[in-house]
């Protein structure tokens, strides 16, 4: 998983690996043109408190799905500005939903309890938000907000809650949970049809207990096949019975549930293509591959989320820069791939063209103001505006040759992306610091 890494340990070690970009020094050009068409964030610390974001919003223009990037997880500064241009995008700006990079099969029990279901939410964020995301409070005070929303009478359209990562992830990597995806799918077929789902239910039980990474490796040939093949039928069976199983359930439990068989789907996709990681958690030259399943997958739980809003959806999806990106993973800890892999983003724009708008995050890279020489942050870190809202989409002159070239992006304030800024990102937001989220309990 090479974009979790938290970012309070990294910032009190203030590691940082020096870019091997191209690195002259940030072009004055940019940095003057970047002074004069630069927005001010509003202050908003909390999504309580709210904040006038309607001049960004104007900016940002109608996109379906706008794709927020944060330059390293648990900041509380990208958490707190997603919270607040929520917020506005829902009151002001007919958002209907937000997906974020957590497990789309644990996010099930947070999109429920968003709609007004029972739960504790702390309870409930323990085992719905994954890689650790339930210990950063902004995420509880989104959800709580959603919560409340929803409740309101006066909201005739409810605000749903997605995550669009693979499903049974874990902070070392071996998905050992992998199953609950297909566990999740043979259950809802066990109540809704447990006569004509009963084969291709038997079909599959003798491989459930060998669905993880590190059981699928001793697997042989024949028995992938036999499960890919099992798989396969799961998904006709929700497919050719459709009606049936909506009629015995609902649109929501069965749209769920073939999803989480989807996710399986997924989940054997990557485990196909993974090798066996290396002891010491460095990458490998072939881990490409599995970067470039995560990435698909997120890129169609994404689409999977927006068709389930209707016409009318508008999403805000969150996640590391290095996901929502249209670009490949180059440069930094990524140099040893022997190819780039392609990030969610650049599907994302294949399949919405227009309908995609993506903001990168950046920050110094150590905290201080500066950033390291030659690099994206340290350029924006030079405008002297504090935290802003920068649109590089229509740049002209040297800033346009400037943005137009490879530079260097800090990666979670330890490694560095090296990017395009013009195909990466249609936006840019500048945090002028980052400090760590103050994890819950």
């Amino acid at each position: 998983m090479t974009f979790f890494r938290p970012i309070g340990a990294a910032l009190m070690l203030l590691l940082w690996t020096t870019p091997s970009a191209a690195a002259a020094p940030a072009d004055d050009a940019f940095v003057a043109w970047a002074r004069t068409h630069a927005i001010t964030l509003p202050a908003c610390s909390s999504i309580l408190s709210g904040g006038n974001y309607a001049s960004i919003a104007e900016t940002i223009g109608g996109a379906r799905v706008l794709a927020l990037g944060e330059p390293a997880h648990g900041a509380h500064e990208p958490l707190a500005f997603r919270n607040c241009l929520f917020r506005h995008l829902v009151e002001e700006q007919g958002f209907t939903a937000i997906a974020i990079e957590s497990g789309l099969h644990e996010s099930r029990r947070l999109h429920d309890y968003a709609a007004g279901g029972p739960g504790d939410l702390r309870d409930l964020a323990r085992t719905g938000l994954t890689w650790g995301f339930w210990r950063y409070p902004e995420n509880i005070e989104l959800l709580e907000w959603i919560r409340a929303y929803n409740l309101d009478p006066a909201h005739r359209r409810k605000i749903a809650f997605y995550g669009v990562d693979m499903s049974g992830g874990d902070a070392d990597g071996t998905w050992a949970r992998a199953r609950i995806t297909l566990d999740e799918g043979i259950a809802f077929l066990a109540r809704t049809a447990p006569v004509g789902s009963e084969d291709v239910r038997k079909d599959i039980a003798p491989l459930l207990s060998r669905f993880s990474a590190s059981a699928y490796r001793a697997l042989s040939a024949g028995d992938r096949r036999t499960l890919h093949g099992a798989i396969t039928r799961l998904i006709g069976f929700f497919d050719t019975n459709r009606a049936a199983l909506i009629a015995a359930s609902s649109p929501a439990d069965y749209g769920w549930a073939r999803q989480n068989v989807v996710a399986a789907q997924q989940l054997q996709t990557l485990f196909d293509v993974s090798d066996v990681p290396d002891p010491d958690g460095r990458l490998l030259p072939g881990d490409y591959r599995a970067d470039a399943a995560r990435d698909a997958a997120m890129a169609a739980n994404t689409l999977w989320a927006l068709d389930r809003e209707g016409s009318g959806g508008r999403i805000l999806l969150f996640a590391h820069n290095g996901h929502v990106m249209n670009a490949r993973s180059r440069g930094g800890i990524w140099a040893v791939y022997r190819k780039p892999p392609a990030a969610m983003g650049v599907h994302l724009r294949r399949a919405l063209g227009r309908d995609l708008s993506i903001i990168g995050g950046s920050s110094p890279a150590r905290g201080d103001d500066t950033g390291a020489p030659g690099t994206i942050d340290s350029a924006l870190g030079k405008v002297g505006l504090g935290n802003f809202l920068l649109d590089i989409r229509r740049p002209s002159g040297g800033p346009k040759a400037w943005l137009s070239r490879d530079q260097s992006i800090s990666v979670n304030t330890t490694t560095e992306n090296l990017i395009v800024p013009t195909q990466a990102f249609d936006f840019l937001v500048f945090f002028d610091r980052l400090t760590p989220s103050e994890k819950g309990p």
